[in-house]
């Protein structure tokens, strides 16, 4: 019964109120699926209010008083996953039933090969990548023990190493985006990952040394990873000032081969849920148009991502109402610079 409460969401779907500032969004598993299915490849869900699709990636740009337009790549991808349902295709129709209600909120195959073809273009960096489930792996990136303490029954699944979504992490590791904004689990936690130059995820042995430390207690090798992440908390704050605190100098700069990943709490009181970043853009271009005045200036607006819809043109047959496995034989998409509009 508590999930039949209705909340926020339709006030703002319906326009009775705006966000007050532009909102990229994915779908987790508490959304109104049956909303967000009308919009598979995105758009706009609400006035100011940006739904990614299933999977998506979009440009947010701004003028600059210099003249310049900075672009910001923002990519995700939507709901959580399940081994039964990730090689099938989006059978879903309103009215679900039992099963259908979650089904309609895993995440796809097909959706997480068309990020994957992005990997292979090198055109341009994901600056952020936002998902609901977390990569799975993602906690020995950061302070696990800390984390234990506050979520004590995940002990299991990071020892086992189960805990997140391994199409998640695979993602993590090809598309090696900038920053990696997830939820889910209801806790904040951050963490640092520095990437090899080979794709797909990393087998680490020290990974597999923090987990037997877990199993067998050894402490002296908990503490070792508690010192290794203790400077894995990236520069932000948890207020609604609208303030970016000055840069951490105890924080090591960003670099290509770093990703920076960040979950938050519940939105609710005393809740750790709001952390304000400062990102740089990947790209600035210089704009041929006059001076922008200064509300010109502060107004962002989207674009569509190029490699993209190229990567969508090239995958349109594997979108399918079905409930057999998605043939994706020929899994590897390639782009050429020509096809990409």
């Amino acid at each position: 019964q508590t999930y039949k409460r209705i909340g926020d969401f339709h006030a703002y779907y319906s326009g009775q109120k705006v966000a007050p500032i532009l909102t990229i969004m994915v779908g987790g598993n508490h959304e109104a699926s049956n909303y967000l299915q009308e919009l598979h490849y995105g758009g706009w869900v609400a006035p100011n209010i940006y739904y990614l699709g299933a999977a998506g990636v979009i440009n947010v740009c701004k003028r600059t008083p210099s003249h310049s337009v900075s672009s910001l790549r923002i990519g995700g991808v939507s709901g959580i996953y399940s081994p039964h349902h990730y090689k099938l295709g989006r059978f879903e129709v309103a009215p679900y039933g039992q099963s259908e209600l979650r089904s309609v909120y895993h995440t796809r195959e097909v959706e997480v090969k068309r990020l994957e073809a992005l990997a292979s273009m090198n055109e341009r960096p994901i600056d952020v990548f936002i998902s609901h489930d977390w990569p799975r792996g993602i906690y020995h990136h950061g302070n696990v023990n800390q984390l234990l303490k506050k979520k004590p029954f995940f002990q299991k699944e990071v020892q086992d190493n189960s805990l997140g979504s391994p199409a998640n992490e695979q993602l993590l590791h090809l598309l090696k985006p900038h920053y990696w904004f997830s939820a889910h689990l209801h806790v904040k936690f951050s963490a640092e990952i520095r990437h090899r130059s080979s794709e797909g995820p990393q087998k680490d042995s020290d990974d597999a040394t923090k987990r037997s430390a877990l199993k067998s207690g050894d402490s002296a090798a908990q503490e070792q990873n508690t010192a290794e992440t203790a400077t894995t908390e990236f520069h932000g704050m948890e207020s609604n000032d609208g303030n970016c605190p000055d840069s951490n100098p105890n924080v090591q700069s960003l670099t290509e081969q770093m990703t920076r990943f960040l979950s938050l709490d519940k939105c609710l009181p005393k809740r750790r849920h709001i952390q304000i970043m400062h990102v740089e853009p990947s790209m600035t271009t210089r704009s041929s148009t006059e001076s922008p005045s200064a509300g010109v200036v502060n107004t962002p607006w989207l674009e569509y991502d190029t490699q993209w819809l190229s990567v969508l043109t090239q995958t349109h047959e594997w979108t399918q109402c079905t409930r057999s496995p998605v043939n994706l034989a020929n899994g590897n998409v390639s782009v050429t610079k020509e096809q990409i509009h």
